[in-house]
């Protein structure tokens, strides 16, 4: 009865000696987490120090650029009457007309701007804008036309950002070629520009066609407004990774790996404002479209991702470790959990670092490939034998090979990475199913 009563005794304490090392386990991995994040903080501050970096290079070359116009800008005398018919008041207000065609070729030309070890990608483009204007229909507007002001009418031409314009620009109207002067104080039609005068332009022969050339850097991304009653963009670019924004997406376009080509075609019916109107009745600012030089995913995004998995590499990398226990018998020390868990941590500090200098992907091999041999080699120190280690280190292989495959997938990511968790916990539960837990 003593005997049995022993052994009963040695059972209850193996087993509550595999709860404690669950427990401790446990502890250890929840442990680790504060170091995550402060990992996880070091990859925020590196990716403010770039984009703080990319928007000085971005400011000293030029910021991304929106193309409105052209647009006629008209003055003309609004009279106030009394009852009696009499003029009381005279007051100058102004109209305005879109082009009936409005076409646009474009070619964007980026360039990569280095400072120090950050990157930053700028453009140049060169823009044709063609069209058609018809005569202004004043009656439209309730506008007597002899009280049309044409020796101050005007073409306005929006530019966001006016140091990225390259040389001079001008107007070629019916053959005829009028120089644009620098300014322009319309914020119905952009806060920046530049504008023409048309005292040489009387109105009867103002119907015509129009072409402007503009020579135009920036950074980030393209974007024009659909002014024309028909508006067709065309835009080609080496940039293989466009980010098509704005209120429209092109009707077409291709993407390969010498870049894309896209086109757009929008009506007046798919915006909110007409082909003409009067005063501050509408603006064109918010109907903008255009391409977004698209940087995918770059080395901190994908740190960051990769570092937000680290619980799960720990916990697969623990739970091979606490299996080999539990199968062979030979006991792993807790504090070689917690230097096996830091090394695993190191590796998204290598990856870091590394990614700064040779770009992730590789920077993501020579990381796992340094803390796989460091971890088989300590490995090595107290299980007895290399296959043991080798299973543990193929274990933490896997696991950084399933996580970079998930930061490949982008789109994906979440579904395999779903599926992936599921087919391991399914293995575990197979490998471990005649695991005599307590000994019976």
């Amino acid at each position: 009865m003593e005997t049995k009563d022993f052994f009963l005794d040695k059972q209850r304490s193996a087993n509550g000696q595999i709860t404690l090392k669950v427990f401790i386990i446990g502890a250890i991995a929840i442990a680790l987490l504060i170091p995550k994040f402060m990992i996880l903080g070091l990859i925020h501050e590196r990716q403010i120090t770039a984009e703080t970096t990319q928007k000085d290079v971005m400011q000293n070359w030029s910021l991304p650029q929106t193309v409105r116009g052209p647009v006629l800008s008209i003055p003309y005398t609004e009279r106030h009457l009394n009852k009696a018919g009499e003029e009381i008041q005279e007051e100058i207000r102004t109209c305005y007309f879109l082009p009936e065609t409005l076409n646009i070729e474009s070619t964007v030309l980026p360039k990569k701007r280095k400072r120090s070890i950050y990157e930053t990608v700028v453009f140049t483009s060169d823009i044709k804008i063609t069209g058609r204007f018809e005569m202004p229909d004043f009656e439209t507007l309730k506008i007597s036309p002899k009280d049309v002001l044409w020796d101050k009418a005007k073409i306005l031409l929006s530019v966001s950002d006016l140091r990225g314009i390259n040389d001079n620009v001008s107007l070629l109207w019916n053959g005829k070629s009028f120089p644009f002067l620098p300014g322009m104080e319309n914020l119905l039609v952009g806060q920046n520009g530049i504008s023409l005068p048309l005292p040489l332009l009387p109105d009867d022969d103002f119907q015509g066609t129009f072409q402007i050339n503009l020579n135009l850097k920036g950074s980030k991304s393209l974007n024009f407004a659909p002014l024309g009653e028909t508006t067709e963009v065309t835009m080609q670019s080496e940039w293989n990774d466009p980010g098509f924004e704005g209120n429209f997406l092109p009707a077409e376009y291709t993407i390969d790996k010498n870049g894309f080509k896209a086109r757009w075609k929008i009506l007046n019916f798919n915006r909110n404002y007409p082909q003409e109107w009067k005063n501050d009745e509408y603006r064109v600012t918010g109907s903008d479209f255009g391409v977004k030089l698209v940087t995918m995913a770059d080395h901190y995004q994908k740190s960051s991702r990769s570092a937000k998995y680290a619980i799960l590499v720990i916990l697969f990398t623990f739970l091979a470790f606490f299996l080999n226990e539990v199968i062979t018998k030979q006991k792993v020390h807790p504090f070689q959990y917690i230097l096996v868990g830091f090394s695993i941590l190191i590796f998204y500090l290598l990856l870091l670092s590394v990614s700064e200098q040779l770009g992730f992907n590789l920077a993501y091999l020579i990381s796992a490939s340094a803390v796989v041999i460091m971890v088989f080699a300590y490995s090595r120190t107290f299980l007895k034998k290399w296959i043991h280690s080798a299973i543990q280190t193929l274990i933490l292989t896997f696991s950084f090979g399933f996580i970079f495959v998930l930061m490949q997938l982008e789109s994906y990511a979440l579904l395999a990475g779903s599926i992936g968790l599921f087919c391991v916990l399914g293995l575990t539960m197979f490998f471990t199913r005649k695991i005599k837990w307590y000994n019976d």
